[in-house]
C-alpha cells in the first residue's frame, strides 16, 4: 500500500511537470452565463469544461494557428522499461484509464486472443457462466465482449474463472445475453498484453508496448470517463472552431436546448462523439473515431439539422464493440439530415423516425462490424405514418450479406424513398412488414444478392399499398431483382406493391424470387406480378395495375 500511495504521488508530480513544461493548460473554469469563452489557438486544455445549465455561453478558438483541443486527458510520465519484458514500459497512474493515445496513435486495451478475425467459442451453462476452455485463469475483474445477435455486441465483467467455466457479474442484458454457442473474446488483464499497440492496467500501473520500440516519455496521454465538454441542461450553447479529443463523450448536449456546434473536430471518442438535445443545429464538423456512436439525440428531441459535416471510423475504434450507429435518432422528430458524408462504420449509417429528410448525403463503406443493418435505417414499430422522405443520396459498398442500402424496418409506412443511388451493396432496399411507401426513380447497381426485397414476418398480412416506379435496376446475371417472401405463402405477396415503369438494364434470367411461386424469369414475373414492360432498348407506355 505504500509503494502503491508513493506511486500515485510521483505520478502526480510527473503529470504536473509535464503539463507546464508542455504549457498544457486546465480548461476555463467558473465559465457564467452571457460569456464568450475564447480559446487560443494551437493550445491543449486538459479537463472537462463545465457548461452544465450554461445560458447564452460560446466557446471559440481565437487566432488562425490552429483549433484549441480539449481533452479530459492528462499526460502520463515516469515511464521504465519492464525489467522482465523489454519491450514492455510501465509507469505509475493512479487510476485505470479509458483511453490511452501515444502521439496521435490510439492504443487498444489489452485482448485476447490477438486478431480482430478471430473470435473464441463458448458454450451457455446459465445467463451467468459460460464454458470455455482459456490460457489462464486470471479473469477476474475482466471483461467478455460478446455476439448477442447479428447486430448487437455485449460486454460484461468476468467475476471468477475455474474449472473451465467463467462466471459474469449481474447485468441486464435486454434479453439478449449469452448464446447456446457463444463467440466472444476477452480484454483487460496485463498478460493479455502481447503485442505492439496495446496497453493493460493494473494495481496502478499503467503497461504499454509502444509500435516503434521507444519511450513513451512526453507522448502518452490517458483518459478517464470524463466529457471534453458538459453542456447537458443547457441553452443556446454555441461551439465553434475547436478540436475535442479523446473523451469519453466527446460533447454532452442531453436535455439541452438551442446547441450549437460549428466546423469542429472531435476525435476518438469512447462513447457518442455529441450528444444533442432539441433544437440543435450541427454543421461542418467532423468526427474521426469513435469505439460506439456519433451523434445521438435525446428520445424527445425535435427539430434537428445536421449538415455538411464527415463522419469516418465511428464504430471502429479498437475491437468491436456495441454500436447504434452514426447518426441515430431512434426516437427523436423533424429532422432534417443533408450533404453529410460518412465512412467506414461499424453499424448503420443514418437512424431516423418521424417527420425527418434525409437528402444528399453520402455513405460508403457502413455495416462493416455488425450485420442486420442498412445505410439509412428507419422503422415504425407503432404503425403510425412515419412521413420520412429520403431523397438523393448515395449509397455504395455496404459490407456484409444482410445489409441493405435504405432499411425500411418494423412496419415503416409514409416514406418516400426517391432519386437514391444504391450500389454494391448486400442488397438495394429491405421493407420489413412495411406499407403505403413510394419508392421512386432510384437507381440500383451491381448489388450482391437482390436489390429490392419484401420481407414479411408480422403474424398478420402487413406488407401493401407500396407503389415501386420509374426505378433503374442494373447488376449481374445471377442476381434477382426482387425477393418477395411471407409466412403467409403466396396470396399474399400479391398485395406487396404495385410495380410499373422501372427499367430493367439486361433483365437476369432468376428475374425475381416470389413465395410459394419460386425463381421466375421476367416474362413469368410479368403475367404473375404484373410490372410495365420498360427494359433498355425496349419502352412500354402502358401502365398495369396489379394482379390480385
Amino acid at each position: 500500500m505504500q509503494r502503491l500511495f508513493i506511486l500515485i504521488v510521483l505520478a502526480i508530480i510527473h503529470i504536473s511537470v509535464f503539463a507546464q513544461a508542455q504549457s498544457v493548460l486546465a480548461v476555463p473554469s467558473g465559465v457564467h452565463d452571457n460569456q464568450t469563452v475564447w480559446l487560443q489557438c494551437g493550445q491543449i486544455y486538459s479537463g472537462e469544461l463545465k457548461l452544465i445549465e450554461a445560458r447564452d455561453v460560446t466557446i471559440q478558438t481565437a487566432g488562425s494557428c490552429g483549433k484549441a483541443t480539449l481533452t479530459p486527458a492528462v499526460p502520463v510520465e515516469g515511464w521504465q522499461r519492464d525489467p522482465y519484458q523489454p519491450q514492455i514500459w510501465n509507469a505509475p497512474l493512479a487510476s485505470e484509464p479509458l483511453q490511452v493515445r501515444l502521439d496521435d496513435e490510439f492504443i487498444t486495451l489489452a485482448h485476447y486472443p490477438n486478431t480482430i478475425a478471430t473470435w473464441l467459442k463458448g458454450q451457455r451453462k446459465s445467463p451467468r457462466h459460460l464454458r470455455a476452455h482459456l490460457p489462464n485463469e486470471d479473469l477476474g475483474g475482466a471483461t467478455i465482449v460478446w455476439r448477442a445477435a447479428d447486430w448487437l455486441i455485449q460486454s460484461r465483467l468476468i467475476t471468477r474463472y475455474a474449472s473451465g467455466v467463467l462466471t459474469l457479474a449481474e447485468g441486464d442484458d435486454d434479453g439478449f445475453g449469452l448464446l447456446p454457442e457463444t463467440s466472444f473474446y476477452l480484454e483487460g488483464k496485463r498478460w493479455m498484453l502481447d503485442s505492439p499497440g496495446e496497453w493493460a492496467w493494473h494495481n496502478g500501473v499503467l503497461s504499454i508496448w509502444p509500435r516503434d520500440g521507444k519511450t513513451p516519455q512526453g507522448r502518452l496521454w490517458a483518459s478517464t470517463g470524463a466529457r471534453a465538454i458538459d453542456a447537458r441542461g443547457s441553452q443556446r450553447v454555441t461551439i465553434i472552431g475547436v478540436r475535442v479529443v479523446g473523451a469519453k463523450i466527446g460533447i454532452d448536449g442531453s436535455g439541452s436546448r438551442d446547441l450549437a456546434v460549428r466546423d469542429t473536430d472531435i476525435i476518438n471518442s469512447a462513447e457518442d462523439a455529441l450528444l444533442i438535445g432539441s433544437d440543435a443545429r450541427v454543421s461542418g464538423i467532423v468526427v474521426n473515431g469513435s469505439q460506439q456512436h456519433g451523434v445521438r439525440a435525446d428520445d424527445d428531441a425535435h427539430t434537428i439539422s445536421i449538415s455538411d459535416s464527415r463522419f469516418t471510423g465511428v464504430g471502429m475504434l479498437g475491437m468491436p464493440r456495441r454500436s447504434k450507429g452514426v447518426l441515430v435518432f431512434e426516437s427523436a422528430r423533424d429532422l432534417v439530415i443533408e450533404r453529410n458524408q460518412i465512412s467506414d462504420a461499424a453499424y448503420l449509417g443514418i437512424r431516423v423516425f418521424r417527420d425527418a429528410h434525409v437528402t444528399n448525403n453520402i455513405i460508403k463503406r457502413a455495416c462493416l462490424r455488425l450485420a442486420d443493418c442498412g445505410g439509412i435505417y428507419t422503422f415504425a414499430r407503432d404503425r403510425k405514418k412515419l412521413n420520412t422522405v429520403i431523397d438523393g443520396n448515395r449509397i455504395i459498398d455496404l459490407a456484409g450479406r444482410s445489409t441493405y442500402g435504405i432499411y425500411l424496418d418494423d412496419f415503416a409506412n409514409g416514406v418516400l424513398v426517391q432519386n437514391n443511388h444504391i450500389e454494391n451493396s448486400g442488397g438495394g432496399i429491405e421493407l420489413h412488414n412495411g406499407f403505403d411507401n413510394h419508392i421512386v426513380a432510384n437507381r440500383f447497381i451491381g448489388n450482391r444478392h437482390e436489390h429490392m426485397l419484401f420481407n414479411e414476418t408480422a403474424p398478420f398480412a402487413s406488407i401493401s399499398s407500396n407503389r415501386i416506379y420509374g426505378n433503374q435496376f442494373s447488376g449481374s446475371p445471377q442476381v434477382p431483382v426482387y425477393r418477395l417472401w411471407s409466412r403467409h405463402g403466396s396470396t399474399t405477396v400479391r398485395r406487396f406493391a404495385e410495380f410499373s415503369g422501372n427499367q430493367y438494364h439486361n433483365p437476369p434470367q432468376p428475374f425475381a424470387e416470389v413465395e410459394g411461386l419460386g425463381m421466375l424469369d421476367f416474362a413469368t414475373w410479368r403475367v404473375q406480378i404484373v410490372d410495365e414492360l420498360k427494359t433498355s432498348g425496349n419502352d412500354s407506355s402502358r401502365t398495369p395495375k396489379l394482379k390480385r
